[in-house]
């Protein structure tokens, strides 16, 4: 939730760090580059001490997104938000009334500070009264359970997959997640439209911790419904989200078929994916004379044709890149929890122009619509300080509504 871009790729490299800005305590940073959320509450820390990195922290959870925000998305159309938090808010120090500075069990070296429980219930009943949906994503685990910044550990190796003790915290934090859940009444559930207990699992590992991963996540819906789906009258919809850098589509549907019956497929269970362009070379909108395989560039003309053009190859993008998206009857219901306007990984090559963009983002509401698809979530909602980031991955930005 607090990524500041000052950098052209959007693809993870050891030597990318992904911000220097923390806004508002430390709106120029603090002079020093950082990786991930584990890397940057490390560095305030060691530089600050951990009375002020919770400072940091808090200042910013508490003002990063704006009242004003949640009524520009309302204004848009937008009815859910995807709300990312990471297992700190899911341990038992998030039950203390105060913030505090933990180190990640298999990095000493990547330290959160925790989400309080009080303070995530508040965000949501906000979101709530402004009437915006939630849905509720673990976006990482103990020791990282994929290779990304988005791990909270990166650059490290992530570990929750060849950790036993780790997977026996990451069901812990399932149980936690299942008792914040019902502790809320029953109006405040209803605006929990659903849950992803995780998020692009073991993304980039090896082939046994792939596998492990769907062992791992089958008793982790297992735990969810034992303690949630049995307890309500109407369970918020899961979202499983799977990813083909660790499994393939077809696996996919078998996975689904195998973790739920019929009838939850029918009813709360969610194939979730993500969907971007940015690394797909057969319908990237890279600039031509980058090197790369282009389905469309930037120049792409205004005239009717250039725009079918680019709502051709976008629209066949999202059917064929997917394939179970317009396989009838293999799971009821699919999502795609994750979409933007990055045209190629490399944001100074990337499509910035407002014609382009535009039919690249009607043509995937529009293809999403037509495939039947449950939801849609861009991300992300804004990026300031995001530079030439902005016109990919800022919802906010390409609606006008500034940074």
């Amino acid at each position: 939730m607090f990524s500041f871009h000052q950098f052209d790729r959007v693809a993870e490299m050891d030597d990318t760090p992904q911000g220097v800005v923390m806004p508002p305590l430390l709106p120029d940073g603090f002079g020093s580059f950082w990786y991930s959320e584990g890397d940057l509450v490390n560095q305030l820390v060691d530089k600050y001490g951990e009375d002020f990195a919770v400072d940091v922290i808090e200042a910013h959870r508490s003002s990063y997104i704006s009242d004003s925000d949640l009524d520009a998305m309302r204004a848009a159309g937008i009815t859910s938000v995807r709300m990312p938090v990471g297992w700190w808010a899911f341990i038992p120090e998030s039950l203390e009334d105060e913030a505090k500075v933990i180190s990640d069990p298999a990095h000493p070296d990547r330290k959160f500070v925790t989400i309080t429980q009080a303070f995530l219930k508040d965000q949501i009943e906000r979101f709530e009264s402004h009437g915006l949906d939630v849905l509720l994503d673990i976006h990482a685990f103990p020791g990282g359970s994929a290779n990304g910044s988005y791990n909270g550990v990166y650059p490290n190796e992530p570990k929750f997959f060849s950790s036993p003790d780790l997977m026996t915290q990451g069901m812990d934090i399932i149980d936690s997640l299942a008792d914040f859940f019902l502790s809320f009444d029953d109006a405040t559930r209803n605006g929990i439209i659903g849950v992803t207990l995780m998020n692009e699992p073991a993304h980039l590992l090896d082939g046994d911790s792939a596998d492990t991963m769907q062992v791992w996540l089958k008793a982790a819906i297992g735990a969810w419904r034992d303690k949630v789906v049995t307890a309500v009258a109407t369970p918020p919809k899961m979202y499983v989200n799977l990813i083909e850098t660790a499994i393939s589509p077809a696996d996919m549907i078998t996975f689904m078929h195998s973790a739920f019956s019929d009838e939850e497929l029918d009813t709360w269970a969610v194939l979730d994916v993500h969907h971007y362009f940015a690394w797909d070379s057969g319908h990237s909108g890279c600039d031509e004379n980058s090197g790369n395989t282009c389905g469309y560039n930037c120049s792409t003309s205004a005239t009717s044709e250039g725009l079918d053009e680019i709502k051709e190859i976008v629209t066949d993008g999202c059917a064929t890149s997917h394939e179970f998206w317009i396989s009838e009857g293999t799971v009821p219901m699919i999502s795609c929890s994750e979409y933007s306007l990055a045209t190629f990984e490399n944001s100074n090559v990337a499509c910035r122009g407002d014609t382009v963009l535009s039919a690249m983002f009607n043509a995937q509401k529009q293809s999403f619509e037509d495939q039947g698809l449950e939801a849609a979530w861009f991300w992300t909602w804004k990026m300031p300080y995001g530079g030439s980031h902005e016109y990919a991955w800022s919802l906010k930005h390409y609606l006008g509504l500034g940074h």
